[in-house]
């Protein structure tokens, strides 16, 4: 081999490995052309019909979503407002018969179990903790779940509170009915004695027109 053909024949392998990319290149050239390219999904007929019932169904629920919110929300404020004017209205009767119960802390859903629980004269439930902590509010600003569980456990001592005021009433009337027949033979007794004498005293008085005595004209 003639030195000049050694010459050419190294010239040409350099520049083959100068131009000829690596096989690195090669497979981040075809990544790149991966990511961005674009592939078109095609839905068969089926598939679509598939895909607009599911619409239709989902917005069918929204609907009925929105319906029953709005019967709720309805429903929610129609609760607080029997809740507010039952609250007011057996307060009146506590306050009435200047009366206080003791609920069994058992007996109401709360998140924390309390030492002792009242509802006051006032209406007002008083929920008292271990740790000395006090809350106290009026009833109806309690969860409608508290509300239910004071009066199922209020209302048979009422009926008993109200039939033992009940009685005592009754006691007090026969006795006021009692001093009242008394007070009335009494009156009689009494009254009566002074309106006969005044009577008497009226029959036995002399009458003065007759005993005028006459002038000597009159004679």
């Amino acid at each position: 081999m003639k030195l000049g053909d050694l010459f050419m024949t190294e010239t040409n392998t350099s520049s083959d490995s100068n131009t000829k990319p690596s096989h690195t290149e090669e497979t981040q050239i075809e990544t790149v052309d991966e990511v961005t390219s674009f592939h078109p999904v095609y839905l068969s007929e089926d598939q679509g019909n598939l895909l607009h019932e599911k619409e239709e169904k989902i917005q069918e629920l929204m609907r009925n979503i929105n319906e029953e919110s709005a019967r709720l929300s309805e429903f929610l404020a129609t609760e607080n407002k029997l809740m507010i004017e039952l609250c007011k209205s057996l307060t009146q009767v506590l306050k009435k018969l200047d009366v206080s119960f003791n609920i069994p802390s058992i007996d109401l859903p709360l998140q924390e179990k309390a030492k002792k629980v009242i509802l006051n004269k006032e209406g007002h439930l008083k929920l008292f903790y271990e740790k000395g902590e006090v809350n106290s509010a009026f009833l109806a600003e309690y969860s409608p779940e508290i509300v239910m569980a004071v009066l199922w456990a209020v209302m048979p001592e009422l009926t008993k509170v109200i039939a033992l005021q009940r009685k005592k009433v009754s006691k007090r009337i026969s006795f006021f009915e009692a001093m009242k027949k008394e007070l009335r033979n009494v009156v009689k007794a009494i009254v009566g004695t002074d309106e006969e004498n005044r009577s008497l005293q009226t029959e036995t008085k002399p009458d003065t027109m007759n005993e005028i005595p006459k002038t000597e004209n009159q004679k």
